[in-house]
């Protein structure tokens, strides 16, 4: 069980990483690769 485990978590994470680096990526886009400190602020 443990293997199955460590699989989920580590599954959550890439899922978790990925949305989190296509969401800063939107905003660069968005932004013209400046982001303001709202911006960045409201994202963490």
């Amino acid at each position: 069980m443990k293997i199955f485990d460590i699989k989920n978590r580590l599954s959550s994470l890439v899922k978790q990483t990925t949305q989190v680096g296509i969401e800063l990526l939107v905003i660069l886009l968005v932004t013209g690769s400046c982001p303001s400190a709202f911006v960045v602020n409201s994202t963490v």
